[in-house]
């Protein structure tokens, strides 16, 4: 595991990318890019997709990384320069307990791991997003996903027990 120099942690929102990145970060040394941060311009205004692509490309060819975030459109590219791919393919309903709470807790401030100028706040489009996820956005990647498997270390979590084992075996390791 020691050889692990670039990690993409990908899931649904809420599903605890950013909290994983960051006990990653402690156990790994990487350091952590945590793609909304990026991706989001201040009022929650979408970038320039040429601009984003340029961005995602630079932070990937790093030497040294945990890239947390989706972005489907650019996600083969970071597949193809990650050592370990970990999808966080959570139930629903905790992904949405668990952004209910990020919500309550940094309502009207920025939260980690989010961009400057967009602090948190209740959107139903984001919501239809999370909502829709497991239709639109699982089986997509778990095929990306397929395509690596044998070339690249690949973990699919389902619950948080199965984290929480993971990284209290590779921070044993």
């Amino acid at each position: 595991m020691n050889t692990m120099k670039r990690i993409a942690i990908i899931g649904n929102a809420g599903s605890g990318k950013s909290i994983l990145a960051q006990k990653l970060h402690t156990i790994f040394k990487l350091p952590v890019y945590h793609l909304d941060k990026y991706f989001w311009k201040p009022g929650w205004v979408r970038p320039d997709p040429i601009e984003y692509k340029k961005i995602h490309g630079s932070l990937c060819d790093k030497d040294e990384w945990i890239i947390e975030g989706l972005n489907l459109k650019l996600l083969d590219y970071r597949i193809k320069q990650a050592d370990m791919i970990i999808f966080l393919d959570f139930p629903q309903y905790l992904c949405f307990w668990r952004i209910f709470k990020r919500s309550v807790k940094y309502y009207g401030k920025v939260a980690p791991g989010s961009a400057e100028g967009c602090p948190e706040r209740f959107n139903w489009e984001f919501l239809n997003w999370v909502r829709a996820f497991k239709k639109r956005y699982s089986a997509k990647t778990r095929e990306l996903l397929a395509g690596y498997a044998n070339t690249k270390q690949i973990y699919v979590f389902r619950s948080q027990q199965e984290v929480d084992k993971f990284v209290e075996k590779i921070a044993q390791d």
